[in-house]
């Protein structure tokens, strides 16, 4: 995902500040969806469980519950 975007001539000093807000609620808004992927992930690969992206934006997993997702995704990945 990529977004571009153009200053105002006057507004020049404040491009660096909306930046950074804009990245860092991105950073906070992936790491969100990374938490509900590891639930889907979890309940799907080790229980057979089916669970949806709202079912899972109530759940948790335990720490190595996560380390197992974790572990799982980069094995798959190469």
């Amino acid at each position: 995902m990529e977004a571009y975007f153009k200053c105002e001539e006057g507004f020049e000093g404040r491009k660096d500040q909306v930046a950074t807000k804009a990245c860092k609620k991105l950073v906070v808004d992936m790491i969100h969806e990374a938490k509900i992927q590891a639930v889907v992930t979890y309940y799907g690969s080790k229980l057979g469980q089916r669970v949806k992206k709202a079912d899972a934006r109530t759940m948790d997993l335990t720490r190595e519950q996560y380390i197992e997702v974790h572990e799982n995704i980069q094995i798959d990945s190469f």
